[in-house]
């Protein structure tokens, strides 16, 4: 008998899902095993991070030693000494003037084998662990116990068959397995304008950063800026959002568009006003104490919300003192992290729900090689911020006008409004109770085959990994629930998919082990 197992949605919790589930088949092989991989684009094992989507010139946004943790470090370390000549030499034909100064910068360092302080390009990792999948792939489909089938189609819909599901493509076609993994990354990115440019002169809209590839975005860019440089006209960017996607786009820009010869500028609008720190202050770090935290030690009781309240504070405290986030997000993590195991179940499912995003935003950290971009476009009086929600987007006759509400205390207004020529939406996914969500989510919901958790952002497991009978669920849509114990508030962060994924490989494979039993 074959066992049919879908994987919808092929990125890096996949991968780190099937690398031990392939490794315990290999060892316990029950029969014949059938996986369908099935995903939109081409990235199989890589994901929209570190695929095609992203392109071969973004870095990581962490160095590597914050990355990925050990054992895994070490060996994608040892890949990379092997191969880091032919990644280098497509790093730079891919990259702008940015790309062949990190290798020039960085080339003694990683000769050496030292990579752990680097922030590296994020395709090399994409490169590295599709390797893995596949080697593990072709060694046991050469002892034909394994077939695996690659779907590059669109899911619409799943419908339970008894315990089983029928899977629907944008195509027409469906498809019948046991069990389903849903690995589908991220929620989509909020639709915020959805009208026809009509001046595609004076207007551009780019509407997600990587939904139809960061290349093919770059283009539409570049392309828009040199026919107004032609002109000698200006343009105004605004990236609407400063998190990690906001800085690429940025960076990605100045590295296709040198600041020199092109009449660029940028503002990003985001509700906190500050952009992701990237200088840790050792000595300020030495002196530091979350004080607000470490009186929480001495209650008896504790609620999520108490723990949330004293380390916003304690943020307050470190920016008061002019400590930025990568100084003070280790010592604060580790304040509140202390706290977590004295509260009850229903308290850390509050805090996983509701507060660690709301203290992580306030945290942001970045590399320096993103935010020396900023840095020199605002020596030249090219780069501020604005400190404000979103509203709307509407176009006018200078390009895209960007209304907001201010979120600045000092400003003195309520609301604000400015044009831009290109508009970079960055703010990030909707949620589970959106109404411009997706109808393949909205079709789960409404079929009882997921159940949202209060943090609106993830679905409700169950110990198993399971949203309902042998639908399991992994990667960032498990924000918002405990897996053993450990609480998730977010999972995009790569350590936290490799263990979560690791502990779905092992209930995957007992399900299929007690199905045996019976």
């Amino acid at each position: 008998m074959s066992r049919k197992i879908a994987f919808v949605g092929a990125g890096i919790a996949t991968s780190y899902t099937l690398i031990p589930f392939l490794e315990q088949w290999e060892e316990n092989s029950l029969d014949h095993l059938e996986l369908y991989i099935i995903d939109k684009s081409n990235d199989f094992f890589k994901g929209m991070p570190y695929g095609e989507r992203s392109g071969k010139s973004v870095l990581l946004i962490q160095d590597l030693k914050n990355f990925i943790s050990e054992p895994q470090r070490t060996h994608f370390k040892n890949w990379l000494n092997e191969n880091i000549d032919g990644l280098a030499q497509e790093f730079v034909e891919h990259g702008g003037h940015y790309a062949s100064d990190w290798v020039r910068k960085n080339n003694a360092t990683y000769i050496k084998g030292d990579w752990d302080d680097l922030y590296i390009p994020r395709f090399f990792f994409g490169r590295y662990i599709e390797q893995e999948v596949l080697q593990r792939i072709e060694k046991l489909m050469s002892k034909n116990c394994l077939s695996v089938n690659y779907i590059k189609k669109e899911i619409v819909k799943i419908t339970r068959q008894g315990e089983n599901f029928r899977l629907f493509f944008d195509d027409g076609t469906h498809l019948d397995v046991d069990k389903t993994v849903l690995s589908i990354g991220s929620l989509p990115y909020k639709q915020l304008y959805e009208k026809p440019i009509l001046n595609k002169e004076n207007a551009l809209y780019i509407k997600e950063p990587y939904g139809v590839g960061m290349e093919e975005n770059m283009t539409q860019i570049v392309n828009f800026v040199k026919n107004r440089n032609k002109k000698n006209l200006p343009t105004k960017i605004a990236v609407l959002g400063a998190n990690a996607s906001g800085l690429e786009m940025i960076y990605k820009i100045c590295d296709k568009l040198p600041l020199e010869e092109y009449q660029t500028s940028f503002k990003t609008l985001s509700s906190h006003g500050v952009m992701p720190d990237g200088t840790v202050d050792h000595e300020k770090a030495k002196s530091f104490e979350p004080k607000h935290l470490i009186a929480l030690s001495h209650k008896k009781t504790l609620t999520a919300k108490e723990i949330s309240e004293a380390a916003h504070k304690d943020i307050d405290a470190a920016e008061s003192l002019e400590i930025g986030a990568a100084t003070s997000v280790g010592i604060i993590s580790k304040g509140f992290g202390a706290l977590l195991p004295r509260l009850d179940e229903g308290e850390l499912s509050n805090f996983a729900c509701f507060y660690g995003n709301q203290i992580g935003r306030r945290q942001r950290c970045a590399g320096s090689h993103y935010l020396s971009v900023v840095d020199e476009l605002s020596k030249r009086n090219r780069f501020s911020h604005i400190k404000g929600r979103f509203v709307q987007l509407q176009e006018n006759e200078n390009g895209l006008e960007v209304s907001y509400t201010s979120t600045d205390i000092n400003s003195g207004k309520n609301t604000g409004k400015e044009d831009f020529n290109i508009v970079v939406n960055c703010l990030g996914s909707v949620n589970l109770m959106a109404d411009d969500l997706s109808p393949f989510f909205k079709g789960l919901i409404a079929d009882g085959l997921c159940t949202p958790n209060p943090s609106q952002i993830g679905f409700h497991i169950d110990k198993k990994m399971q949203a309902s009978k042998n639908l399991f669920v992994a990667g960032p849509l498990l924000a918002g629930n405990q897996i053993e114990d450990k609480i998730f508030w977010h999972l995009e962060h790569c350590v936290r998919i490799i263990w979560s994924s690791n502990v779905l490989s092992k209930n995957l494979w007992a399900s299929l082990t007690e199905k045996v039993a019976v």
